[in-house]
């Protein structure tokens, strides 16, 4: 069982990744297109490489061409899944039982909701996954997982947002403002969970059913 990391093309801070990736014990790297730069910049060889390296400079790319532990594949740009989904499909396909992605954020709204939407396809195969940054730490509860605890550190806001129908269920401990059997419905009450505190050192969040999103943030 692997603990991936996966280095995708969005924004990341070089100094908060280095510190990441110095807390966490990777045994598993996927680099994917322009996040191969980054991996270069945090001193990593990745094991894997992906992408249709539209955003990669070739000489980058031909480096690693010739080192026999590192496997790359290359997709025509015109496909039907992004290079992040191809990633974390590699993952689960590696049996990967974490998956953290640094850089699944950024200035493409479009890519960044569905890096978010995607963190469904390892909640549905049992495989904790979080996209990670400076600003952001984003994960899911569903099916698969219905309890976590929290922890108050770096972030000091904690929004829940439904991303089924409805969340049913909701129940939290140690928030600025709890909720006891809750239930989101994303047609009522959608903005309901934004700017939560945590007031202690830590707090637990329950489901019963549906998808939540969990955003930890800071300004």
């Amino acid at each position: 069982m692997k603990n991936t990391l996966i280095i995708t093309g969005g924004d990341i801070d070089i100094d908060y990744a280095k510190r990441y990736c110095e807390q966490n014990d990777f045994t598993f790297v996927i680099a994917v297109d322009g996040g191969l730069k980054i991996a270069e910049m945090l001193d990593i060889i990745p094991d894997y490489i992906v992408g249709d390296f539209d955003t990669i400079s070739p000489l980058i790319l031909f480096k690693y061409e010739n080192m026999n532990d590192v496997k790359i594949k290359r997709f025509k740009p015109d496909k039907d899944f992004t290079d992040t989904q191809i990633a974390i499909n590699i993952a689960i396909e590696e049996e990967s039982f974490s998956i953290s992605i640094l850089g699944g954020t950024g200035s493409r709204l479009d890519h960044t909701l569905a890096n978010v939407q995607l963190l469904q396809m390892a909640l549905a195969n049992g495989v904790e996954a979080i996209i990670v940054s400076r600003n952001n730490r984003i994960r899911l509860l569903g099916t698969k997982r219905k309890d976590i605890t929290i922890f108050k550190d770096e972030y000091k806001y904690v929004s829940m947002i439904p991303m089924s129908d409805v969340v049913s269920g909701i129940t939290t401990n140690g928030m600025k403002w709890n909720l006891s059997n809750f239930d989101f419905k994303i047609d009522e009450n959608i903005s309901l969970g934004v700017s939560n505190e945590i007031v202690g050192q830590q707090a637990e969040i329950h489901i019963d059913s549906g998808t939540l999103i969990l955003i930890e943030s800071n300004d």
